[in-house]
């Protein structure tokens, strides 16, 4: 075979792979309600890991064979995308998250679609160390292959789900890996493949969206249809159509009108926004409440879904700025509301926010949460529009008379009214509000509750509207602007009315102190360093949790970090079953064991937790978590590769490690410092502007991080050759522990916790690589 044969080759299977990650990201995210990109990323390095357990046990057998073998990895991997994939998407559809923790058998489908997931990575991978294995003295150019097509593979994931469903894009990494097989070896078999994947791309139907998913329930209304479907990176967006799909949240129980009938929008498969036309119905709930305060002349909508949008048309003389991140929807909006009063802005909030001059009578947040609660698995994701910083960039939009409003629906125990009630608390004392009860206004009907909040203190006319409005529509005032609750009215009776209890301390300074301390959940302000606002589980308090919740499980309120938890411990067996226990074949004898297992240990979990948190921490300022994990992986893997190659001009002592594990750390804590600054001043800068100096700063970042493995792996092999298996064994299994640790830590701590974590096993590592050059 020619050279340049085989790097192509090379290329094409590193550019599946890479892709791959990225398309199986917005896979999950449809199937699943979230990306899991922590854990896509770990059965990626399990892949690759297990491999090379395989290649160090296997090694002289391997290379007899070398040309047959990789052809048939290449091959198991094309055909792992065409049935494997879509295979483990299906089952993973049926697996009931909340059951893992009562029934057995609801282990069978995660356990099935974790392995089909497995396949492609690992048969790509066992190719890539199979070439590389044998062609040692050709090294740097097989490298470079490996690394270029990876760089190109998270840009081309992308790329794809612009135009293609996740499974047509299985497809068409498919017909990848058998192009990359036909390069090796000219048969039929390859073409074969390959001319079914690409046909698959045009034949293929999608899958079936999990019944326990938002679109699927209306889909089993009488005449439901889909008007619309559009993929798209930052998700799939689809329409649904029916005579029984209709739109009147927060309704009073006194309306005796018609609900009207509207098109709903899914993303992903969950519930994002109605494009309703009569919004006359809105001034019979709750989310009226703010026109009945006052008459604003313009408004703000951030991420706009459409209901609020109609709302705001319905009044009389108003201008409305609609900000919506979403291209699609956006352009829909555009569509549907053809109005001179209206201007349709596609953006992140938060970038809106930070570039504004403009300031606002009004201004509406989306609706949050779920009819009748949810399970908990949104506190999966980063929202940085509901952090302390969003809310004080907020309160300097607002005009001086201006109000801020959001609606939520009700939770038992209430835990998302209290945290946005929170993060009011907090912004007027920022700034420099003392009696924050004059503020705010609140009412709850039958399954909502709405706040206003006044940059101005309200009086007793504001008192009037509100009560007048309240009895005539049957709903509570939950807090009367310096009254408080009024217990008087009882049109919806709760059996334990935590939330008037939740007002009454959180407004007042000594009492909110007290609240936050003593309640089951965290429901305190939510911050950039830890921006999960639907995280609410508190480990200190998991106790009094489960004596609260009785017979039910923990899953059933607080599935978020539950989830981690249980994906972290299958990972972690997974990693110990395929990397370490094959190890054990080889043996593993005595000289400087200790020393190889905290280092490699060392600088896996480090660099995980750097790329997990850069992956969330840059979803704000590249716009959309799977932006941020595409250019997170990039970046590095150039940077890295990059490094590692420089690091063979480099002396590989402990001195030069040592320098460069001290780099390391102080690259991390300047970014722990600078990643803030970098926010408030970077998102007003073009789209372009903010992708270069990310991807910069990654690359120069990723060149140091590049270095320690190679380095202290050439000294290992002088001093211990026969623990270098082993080294690359326990650095594979660690970083696959590391993703879904990292996520827990910032779930639980902060971004800079784990920041310090990373800092300190860098310095453990340090320590470590003292004891290799003995």
């Amino acid at each position: 075979m020619r050279l340049s044969t085989i790097d192509i080759a090379l290329f094409v299977c590193s550019l599946a792979l890479i892709a791959l990650q990225i398309i199986l990201m917005q896979a999950l995210a449809q199937g699943q309600g979230h990306h899991f990109a922590y854990a896509v990323i770990s059965l990626a390095l399990l892949g690759f890991g297990s491999s090379g357990a395989v290649l160090a046990l296997a090694r002289n057998t391997l290379l007899l064979r070398a040309e047959e073998i990789s052809q048939f990895c290449l091959v198991c991997a094309a055909v792992s995308c065409l049935l494997a994939l879509p295979l483990a998407l299906q089952v993973a559809a049926v697996t009931d998250f909340p059951l893992l923790f009562i029934d057995l058998r609801s282990w069978v489908p995660l356990l099935a679609s974790t392995g089909l997931v497995f396949l492609p990575f690992f048969s790509g991978a066992l190719f890539l160390g199979l070439i590389f294995m044998r062609d040692a003295e050709s090294i740097g150019r097989r490298y470079a292959a490996n690394l270029l097509g990876s760089a190109v593979g998270s840009g081309a994931g992308l790329l794809i789900l612009f135009f293609f469903s996740p499974v047509q894009g299985f497809a068409l990494c498919a017909a990848a890996f058998a192009l990359a097989a036909w390069l090796l070896r000219h048969t039929w078999l390859s073409v074969l493949l390959l001319s079914g994947a690409l046909a698959s791309v045009v034949l293929i139907t999608e899958i079936n969206p999990s019944p326990y998913k938002a679109i699927s329930y209306a889909l089993r209304l009488p005449q439901a249809q889909i008007i619309s479907d559009t993929p798209h990176p930052m998700g799939r967006i689809q329409i649904v159509q029916s005579p029984a799909l209709r739109y009147g949240h927060g309704l009073s129980l006194l309306f005796r009108g018609t609900v009207p009938v509207a098109p709903h929008i899914y993303r992903n498969g969950d519930a994002y926004g109605v494009l309703l036309t009569d919004a006359a119905v809105l001034n019979e709930s709750v989310q009226a409440l703010p026109f009945v305060m006052a008459r604003p002349s313009n408004a703000l909508v951030l991420h706009a879904g459409g209901a609020a949008v109609a709302h705001l048309l319905s009044q009389d003389k108003i201008q409305i700025d609609a900000v919506e991140p979403h291209p699609v929807i956006s352009q829909r909006l555009r569509e549907q509301y053809r109005d001179e009063r209206l201007t349709v802005v596609t953006r992140e909030g938060r970038a809106f926010l930070s570039a504004s001059t403009q300031h606002y009578d009004l201004i509406l947040l989306p609706l949050q949460g779920s009819f009748g609660g949810g399970i908990g698995l949104q506190a999966l994701q980063e929202d940085y529009l509901l952090t302390r910083e969003s809310f004080r960039l907020l309160w300097d939009v607002l005009s001086e008379q201006g109000l801020l409003a959001f609606s939520v629906y009700l939770d038992q125990p209430p835990r998302q009214s209290l945290k946005l009630l929170a993060l009011v608390a907090d912004t007027l004392r920022k700034a420099g509000v003392t009696d924050l009860s004059v503020h705010i206004a609140a009412i709850r009907s039958w399954d909502m509750l709405s706040i206003v909040v006044s940059k101005q203190a309200m009086n007793e006319a504001a008192q009037r509207k509100l009560e007048a409005f309240s009895q005539a529509k049957g709903f509570d005032r939950l807090w009367s602007p310096g009254e408080g609750p009024v217990t008087t009215d009882r049109f919806h009776i709760m059996e334990e009315d935590r939330l008037i209890a939740g007002f009454t301390a959180l407004l007042t300074e000594d009492g909110a102190s007290a609240f936050y301390d003593d309640y089951l959940f965290d429901v305190r302000a939510p911050h950039d360093d830890r921006p999960y606002f639907y995280q609410y589980l508190r480990i200190s308090h998991l106790k009094e949790i489960k004596q609260y919740l009785a017979g039910s499980t923990l899953a059933f309120v607080e599935m978020g970090s539950a989830l981690v938890a249980v994906t972290g411990l299958m990972l972690t067996g997974a990693a110990i079953v395929l990397i370490l226990l094959p190890l054990l074949c080889l043996g593993w004898v005595p000289g400087g064991r200790l020393a190889v297992l905290c280092y490699f240990a060392a600088i896996g979990v480090g660099f995980m937790f750097l790329e997990i948190i850069w992956i969330q921490r840059l979803a704000l300022f590249w716009g959309h978590p799977l932006y941020s994990a595409a250019g997170v992986i990039a970046a590095m893997l150039c940077g890295m590769g990059a490094g590692s190659a420089f690091s063979a001009r480099l002396k590989a002592s402990y001195k030069t490690v040592g320098l460069i594990l001290v780099g390391i750390m102080l690259v991390i804590v300047l970014f722990m410092f600078l990643m803030p600054l970098l926010f408030s001043v970077g998102l007003v800068w073009p789209d372009s502007m903010k992708w270069m100096i990310g991807l910069i700063v990654l690359v120069l970042s990723g060149f140091l991080l590049g270095m320690p493995f190679p380095l202290a792996l050439r000294m290992l092999n002088r001093v211990y050759p026969q623990q270098v298996p082993w080294a690359w064994g326990i650095n594979g299994c660690f970083s696959v522990i590391a993703a879904p640790l990292a996520v827990f830590l910032v779930m639980q701590q902060s971004f800079h916790a784990v920041g310090w974590a990373a800092v300190a096993v860098y310095a453990l590592a340090l320590i470590a690589v003292s004891r290799i050059k003995r």
